[in-house]
């Protein structure tokens, strides 16, 4: 397949333009779409993995995960084609910049700009795992800027479903100043893994360089197994003491002590800033990048050599030989930690080039292979020269004969030859064209390729549910194994999941899905009696038997259940309960309350008088119920208080008095003391019409003075009501011998007399 140039055209559909960028397994170029006449991004996958499964897999994974996600801060997919000569992903054109670039321009950031950026990143990354899929390559290459300064995440080539990115082979993938230790270590990679590589890029973004370094990639990547990352105000002063926070609670070593995905991340980095009260930022433009010289060079403004040859921040993928031991990484050196690095068994290394953006190479580079200039137009080749020679003479013709021994022996070659033809011809058409699918049965699925390549055939792959294969072999073929097929055509190599799984039920609940996902997995589907649930909607999937999770045979029933709704309830008695504990009973049953007040006189304010619709009703879960609550006022009693002492605390209650009067039937120990109230003490009353009647002592007990000191005497009988007249010595010390009246009861104002004796 040949290299494409500028003005090959994919699919009839995208002109190439000018390369941006090449890596370990693909080309980027910059295109004109010509249907809808926009320029975008095509990811090309490069001629030598074109008829391999991984890497094609690889290709059509990235497809389809960025086709499943769509945001401002993500790069947009449009399309994708896997038929033909290439294969490759039309994306969205990004005429900026990548963050490596910009820290090549600028250095490390302050804390309000690496903020900004990581905004961006992180809510790329969070849509990324709020969709299950974990991204496993996060670092500055793989952050791009448009020319609108929107911060984008983009490079989707090693994402994996986060139920599915467990240690499952000695292949490690990523690059290695970013791996996360679980990535390093083999163990499950999750979103928290992603959280680390964010942790590490926010680091270099305050510091301008990666916390970890080593002789050997391998010192490199095991470096971080054992070591923390040091706190970014280490390298630089002045950064603040919550960012060196984040990047700690970002790049913990144990993934269970980290942020749990981008969206924790990204909530924390938020407070950070609001903390700080750190400015709005505007994230600038790479103003070298290979993506705005591509632009350029559509314009006349470079040549393809000046394209192909500034010096750029390169990112590279690497194939390298398992290391012992662990097996995960090789004892190669290699010259780069920015690279992306894959760790299988046998390949070789394979480096990526981006097309560079900064300094000229001194010495004349050669001329481009992948995008010389549109706008060179090729010198016309001048005429060939054909030298003089002599000049033939016309060839004087001779009868044929049939006795010409010549002709005779040309005659026979040619039957000859057309007898062959025939012979040759009729077994192609008929069994020589045909060949037998052979026994793949239990092999690899590199082993069953071979062998079918072998034996004249191309092939594809899809996966099956085999209870007797064990996963990743071949468990048939179709056409099946022993029949004949013409040669070059393409055979199917069933390969096996192992045994089925009962799925997950999906967030949509909805039973065609479940349907459609138990189909898949070669699993039946079957009706289960129907249940109640409080949180999924009636006819909706509630719950599957088997569990999901549980493995099972092929063609195993799944039961599948579908939701009543809410169970009923019946509303409880809540009559005389604080309303605190009225609501939180109707609560705990499921029940919505509504608050009404009324006036009863027989609850106290506050408490529960019932419910509407009443106790013991049935009713579902989820249903509004009202909950009557009392507005009574208790009257309190105020009896053998001072009139005055009666009158506030009456008031602090919301009563008023309407009356106050003096009744001859009523006795007290002051004239201004309560001796009633109306309506009584205790009662409750309606809070529109709160007022009571007052009533005094009509009657005050006269009390005994006799042996106290005169002026003490005094003072206590004026308080109780009474006039006091003293014979004898009136002065405070005096002491009073002799009181008339000495007890009973004296109407208020009454005169009591006193003598006293003494000085």
């Amino acid at each position: 397949m040949a290299e494409l140039i500028v003005g090959d055209v994919l699919e009839n559909r995208y002109r190439i333009e000018a390369p941006i960028a090449r890596g370990g397994m693909s080309t980027v170029y910059r295109c004109l779409d010509l249907r809808l006449e926009r320029h975008v991004a095509a990811k090309v996958m490069d001629a030598r993995y074109i008829d391999d499964p991984i890497f094609r897999q690889r290709f059509q994974r990235e497809a389809r995960s960025m086709a499943q996600l769509s945001h401002p801060c993500l790069v947009g997919v449009y399309d994708f084609s896997s038929d033909g000569d290439q294969v490759f992903l039309i994306m969205e054109l990004i005429t900026g910049g990548t963050l490596r670039e910009l820290l090549a321009e600028r250095g490390p950031m302050p804390p309000h700009a690496a903020a900004a950026v990581m905004h961006s990143v992180l809510t790329g990354l969070s849509v990324a795992h709020n969709a299950g899929m974990v991204h496993r390559d996060i670092k500055p290459d793989n952050v791009l800027i448009n020319s609108d300064h929107q911060v984008k995440l983009a490079d989707f080539g090693l994402v994996r479903a986060a139920s599915a990115s467990q240690a499952t082979s000695a292949n490690i993938i990523g690059t290695v100043s970013y791996l996360s230790p679980e990535q390093v270590s083999g163990d499950d990679i999750g979103p928290a893994s992603d959280v680390y590589s964010a942790g590490i890029l926010l680091y270099e973004l305050l510091t301008g360089t990666t916390p970890f370094s080593g002789d050997t990639q391998i010192a490199h990547a095991y470096s971080r197994l054992d070591r923390t990352v040091p706190a970014p105000s280490d390298v630089i002063d002045g950064i603040p003491p919550l960012f060196d926070a984040l990047v700690a609670s970002a790049t913990t070593l144990s993934p269970h002590d980290r942020f749990t995905d981008a969206d924790e991340f990204l909530t924390a980095l938020d407070d950070v800033a609001a903390e700080l009260q750190l400015p709005a930022f505007k994230v600038p433009v790479p103003a070298n990048a290979a993506a705005h010289r591509a632009s350029e060079n559509i314009n006349g403004a470079l040549s393809a050599t000046d394209l192909l040859t500034t010096d750029i921040p390169r990112d590279a993928t690497e194939l390298i030989d398992d290391a012992p031991g662990h097996g995960l990484f090789p004892h190669s050196q290699y010259s780069t930690t920015h690279e992306t690095s894959v760790f299988p068994a046998t390949e070789s290394a394979t480096e990526t080039q981006i097309f560079p953006h900064e300094g000229l190479i001194d010495a004349t580079p050669p001329a481009p292979s992948i995008a010389p200039d549109p706008y060179a137009a090729a010198a016309p080749a001048a005429p060939e020269t054909i030298p003089p020679g002599p000049v033939e003479e016309p060839p004087v013709e001779r009868p044929i004969t049939n006795r010409s021994k010549t002709s005779f022996i040309i005659w026979l070659v040619l039957v000859l030859v057309v007898t062959a033809s025939v012979a040759i011809g009729g077994w192609w058409f008929g069994s020589g064209r045909y060949g037998e699918v052979p026994q793949v049965l239990g092999m690899s699925q590199i082993e069953a390729t071979a062998l079918a390549q072998d034996a004249g055939f191309s092939t594809t792959t899809s996966p099956v549910y085999s209870d007797d294969i064990p996963a990743d072999l071949v468990a048939g073929a179709i056409p099946e194994v022993g029949h004949r097929a013409v040669k070059g055509n393409e055979i199917t190599l069933l390969v096996s999941q192992g045994k089925p799984t009962v799925p997950s039920i999906p967030s949509s609940h909805d039973t065609a899905e479940v349907r459609a996902l138990l189909e898949e997995r070669s699993l039946s589907y079957s009706e289960a009696p129907p249940e109640y649930s409080d949180d999924v909607p009636e006819g909706k999937v509630v719950s599957l038997k088997p569990e999901p999770g549980t493995t099972v045979r092929v063609g195993s029933e799944v039961a599948v259940a579908l939701s009543r709704g809410p169970a009923p309830v019946n509303v409880p008695h809540v009559a005389e309960m604080s309303e605190e504990s009225a609501r939180e009973q109707l609560e705990k049953l499921g029940l919505k309350v509504n608050i009404t007040e009324e006036f009863n006189s027989e609850i106290r304010g506050g408490d529960a008088i019932g419910t509407l619709p009443e106790a013991g009703t049935t009713l579902p879960r989820g249903t509004t119920v009202t909950l009557r609550i009392s507005t009574a006022v208790e009257i309190p009693d105020v009896r053998g208080k001072s009139k005055q002492e009666a009158t506030s605390e009456l008031a602090a209650a919301g009563i008023r008095v309407n009356s106050v009067t003096r009744s001859d039937a009523e006795s007290g120990n002051s004239a201004d003391e309560i001796t009633s109230i109306m309506p009584p003490s205790g009662s409750l009353i309606d809070p529109a019409r709160t007022s009571v009647d007052l009533v005094l002592a009509g009657e005050v007990n006269v009390p005994s003075v006799v042996g106290k000191k005169y002026s003490e005497a005094k003072k206590i009988l004026e308080e109780a009501g009474f006039t006091v007249k003293g014979t004898g010595a009136k002065k405070p010390s005096s002491r009073v011998y002799w009181q008339s009246p000495t007890g009973g009861r004296e109407t208020p104002g009454a005169e009591i007399r006193l003598r006293t004796i003494g000085s």
